[in-house]
């Protein structure tokens, strides 16, 4: 798809990007003979990849989508702001979009390829990678984690356009999920989210599964009204037996472990929220089921080395 109008682009975008508005000028100097949009996308529903551009400066603002995309820029230079994070990319750098939020995106000349990854496709596949993301999986942070980790996703991304261009491998439903695999672990490793690892070790030996279940439980409900026969039942256990189980392989409770993955969704909350919107310490804390301020914020600081009002109002 290809345009010179605006209003054409903003049609063209409105479904696939949940555009709420698109305001092109010419280097800041209004609406001019140099905007221009171009547009390809091909994959399965799964994944798939894209190529993006934009003349002129553009800006755009998006509702949540259904998937997360990850943009390289191959030139000019693009800025995301979704309220929590402002993340700048130039050429060759990777940006992964927060799905999750209202994002504006300010587009300068830009050239970008991407990678689009169905959100509950992930959430599927996270499992298998020994992961779990409480509510679902969130971006946490737009730019990789480090340089080598941007070097492995243009590797990682580049094998999947290969894929994707080549008739015989899209035929192939082994060869596409090996694809979605790798390029959700290039994904998961190369940029902050929410997953949370559930291979904890005794020895250098796994878990017993009893316990990696009502871990993998605990992940997953910590925001519902929860307790230790919920989670027995989960890790198919008696509730006596489930206490013993951590007591032995990881000594702890199981109680305890929930509190721990509580506070994980209670940071995650107080990062993503925003105090001028009537969001509190004590309204997250308590909607997590932490009933009395004072000991949330005495654990909140024991785990994440600064108070619950600090990360609410960074």
């Amino acid at each position: 798809m290809e345009t010179t109008d605006p209003v054409v682009a903003h049609e063209m975008l409105q479904k696939m990007y949940r555009l709420q508005s698109i305001e092109p000028t010419v280097d800041g100097a209004g609406v001019g003979e140099g905007f221009a949009f171009r547009r390809s996308v091909s994959g399965e529903q799964r994944f798939a990849v894209g190529h993006l551009y934009y003349g002129g400066v553009v800006r755009t603002v998006h509702d949540p989508i259904s998937y997360f995309t990850l943009a390289t820029v191959v030139s000019g230079q693009v800025t995301i702001t979704d309220g929590v994070e402002e993340a700048r990319g130039g050429a060759g750098q990777t940006v992964a979009s927060p799905s999750d939020r209202v994002k504006e995106i300010r587009s300068e000349h830009l050239e970008v390829s991407q990678v689009m990854l169905d959100r509950a496709s992930v959430d599927q596949e996270l499992a298998a990678l020994g992961l779990v993301a409480p509510r679902g999986l969130h971006v946490t942070a737009m730019e990789p984690v480090s340089a080598a980790h941007q070097k492995h996703w243009h590797a990682v991304s580049a094998h999947l356009r290969h894929v994707i261009g080549n008739e015989a491998a899209m035929a192939s439903p082994l060869i596409r999920t090996a694809a979605f695999r790798s390029v959700v672990s290039a994904f998961i490793e190369g940029f902050e989210t929410n997953a949370v690892a559930l291979d904890r070790t005794i020895d250098g030996r796994p878990l017993p599964s009893t316990v990696r279940r009502a871990m993998a439980f605990m992940e997953e409900h910590a925001h519902d009204d929860v307790g230790i026969t919920e989670i027995a039942e989960a890790a198919r256990l008696t509730p006596r037996g489930l206490q013993l189980a951590f007591r032995r392989h990881l000594d702890t409770t199981p109680m305890a472990e929930l509190r721990q993955a509580r506070l994980r969704g209670a940071h995650d909350d107080l990062t993503a929220a925003d105090p001028t919107l009537g969001h509190t310490v004590a309204g997250i804390a308590s909607s997590w089921g932490f009933a009395h301020a004072g000991r949330f914020s005495a654990q909140y600081l024991e785990a994440y080395g600064r108070s619950p009002r600090e990360t609410l109002e960074a």
